[in-house]
């Protein structure tokens, strides 16, 4: 007895085939669609909140197929969704960790937990960096609690906190070794430079540094001494000045890592004797002209040094950071804002000539610095500053930045600046490049030209200025300079003239003599 083999009909092998294909095809969709809903799981994980817009942007995706998707998250009930609009989505997986965690947070507790720690350390890592309410927030705990787990991490040297922003982040730069933590080299660096100065006066204080006028016990020349907490990072503003020499550019001396002792003990024992005395200060960030500024922060202002401490003091935490002070030459001419508040005040005319004498050799520096490859990133009156012989130096090298990376591309940036003087796109982009620094020295220009005698009438003048919109009058009276101003104010940085061109442009168009600028003083 034979028995018949069934074989299917050509018809039906290619029903069998088109199947096999979509059930690939579907495998390979449900594929797609779990890395989708992953990565915005991921995104929400590491940012909290946020709108579906948002979200498409950052993963690259058409807004409608994200919205599909976290509809099918909520649907899922891995996703809530709020009634506003737009509609803001979160995790819900975060709701259920901080019921877990107020749950665990009624027991008692002795002592630090550093599974807590841990918990604290894994949030900043998939965050980058938050604020200590925000901290406490997401892990459900209070601010006290938060405050005491991070005060003593960052005793550790695990974290670190920026003083203008409030944000908490890793601070890798130790375990990466950058620079070493073991006391005992400290602290001979310590006794072996930090005790050869006195310190005068404290010249300023911002969210990046204090900056101190000193006197060398040896030498027995004025200097000033800036301090910045130590990290990877910090180093950025010493490598650049060190490389950098020029009569328009602040001159850096040496720099050294210490601890916070010497600064301080001297700060207490001989400001007290200089009280009431008055110098010509040469300030660093001051609030007079816009706060340097990373991020908006919808929450507390920036906390000084001294708030810091009185606050890690008492949370019963010592603070173990270590400093990095770098000292340069003392510009007892002072800043460019004390010449533009002193010539208004002034009751005769400026003479234009001193005005664009200053503005050339402004110039000059900042052509040096992109010649060397930098972006300042912070050009501002309050950085631009005076020798003795009333020469410009361009000062406060804490934001500055390489133009491109080693391979010559563009680099991603943070808006960091003050952001009354920074560019537009330095506000709103990721990649910019020198000619960042050409819009506000626009600004410094027309500050330099017209008379502004209050800070409403400032206020009131700024939106247009930055906008290509000059007070009545003056396209008038300073025609040339309007012409050169509006374009070193373009929106679009392709626009504006590099530094080379404006330094050609000053001496084909004014007349530039030889003698140097004036100080105040004889005024």
């Amino acid at each position: 007895m034979r028995l018949s083999v069934y074989r299917p009909s050509r018809e039906g092998r290619r029903l069998n085939r088109t199947a096999s294909e979509l059930t690939k095809t579907s495998r390979t969709e449900m594929s797609a669609d779990t890395e989708i809903e992953k990565q915005i799981c991921d995104f929400l994980r590491r940012n909290g909140k946020s709108t579906a817009l948002k979200i498409a942007k950052e993963i690259r995706l058409d807004k409608r197929i994200v919205n599909k998707h976290l509809y099918i998250l909520q649907k899922s009930n891995q996703m809530s969704v709020t009634n506003e609009t737009p509609p803001v989505w979160d995790l819900l997986e975060k709701t259920r960790e901080i019921k877990q965690t107020l749950k665990a947070e009624q027991k008692p507790k002795t002592t630090i937990d550093t599974s807590e720690e841990k918990r604290v350390e894994d949030l900043l890592m998939k965050s980058g960096g938050l604020k200590a309410c925000h901290i406490a927030r997401d892990l459900g705990q209070s601010i006290q609690t938060t405050n005491k787990h991070l005060y003593s991490m960052m005793e550790k040297g695990r974290v670190q906190k920026c003083s203008v922003s409030n944000l908490w982040s890793l601070n890798e730069e130790w375990s990466e070794g950058s620079f070493s933590q073991e006391s005992s080299s400290d602290h001979a660096l310590d006794s072996g430079l930090s005790h050869s100065f006195d310190v005068i006066a404290k010249l300023g204080q911002g969210g990046f540094g204090s900056v101190y006028k000193v006197t060398h016990k040896y030498d027995e020349k004025i200097y000033a001494v800036k301090r910045v907490i130590l990290t990877r990072k910090s180093d950025s503003e010493v490598k650049a000045l060190a490389h950098l020499d020029h009569p328009n550019i602040v001159r850096y001396i040496t720099c050294w890592p210490a601890s916070d002792n010497w600064m301080s003990n001297q700060e207490r024992n001989q400001m007290s004797n200089t009280t009431g005395s008055s110098c010509n200060v040469v300030t660093f960030d001051r609030a007079g002209s816009g706060e340097r500024d990373d991020d908006d922060d919808d929450d507390d202002d920036g906390d000084d040094d001294d708030d810091e401490k009185s606050e890690m003091e008492s949370l019963g935490v010592t603070d173990s950071r270590k400093y990095l002070f770098i000292q340069m030459e003392f510009c007892e001419g002072g800043t460019l804002t004390d010449w533009i508040q002193a010539r208004n005040q002034m009751e005769k005319q400026r003479t234009t000539a001193e005005i664009h004498k200053i503005f050339d050799e402004i110039i000059t520096g900042v052509e040096y610095i992109h010649a060397k490859k930098l972006i300042h990133r912070d050009l501002k009156p309050d950085n631009i500053l005076f020798g003795a012989d009333g020469k410009v130096k361009i000062g406060d090298f804490g934001l500055v930045a390489a133009q491109t990376d080693q391979k010559g591309e563009p680099l991603e940036r943070s808006n960091i600046g003050t952001r009354s003087y920074m560019s537009p796109e330095q506000k709103n982009k990721k990649n910019y490049d020198e000619k960042t620094d050409i819009f506000p020295l626009g600004l410094v220009w027309f500050e330099m030209i017209w008379e502004i005698y209050t800070a409403s009438e400032r206020e009131k003048l700024w939106p247009d200025l930055r906008n290509q919109r000059f007070p009545e009058g003056f396209s008038d009276v300073y025609s040339t300079e309007c012409t050169f101003i509006k374009k070193m104010l373009s929106y679009s940085p392709e626009h504006r003239p590099h530094a080379k061109d404006m330094k050609e442009n000053l001496s084909k168009f004014f007349s530039l003599g030889q003698k140097p600028p004036r100080s105040i003083s004889d005024q």
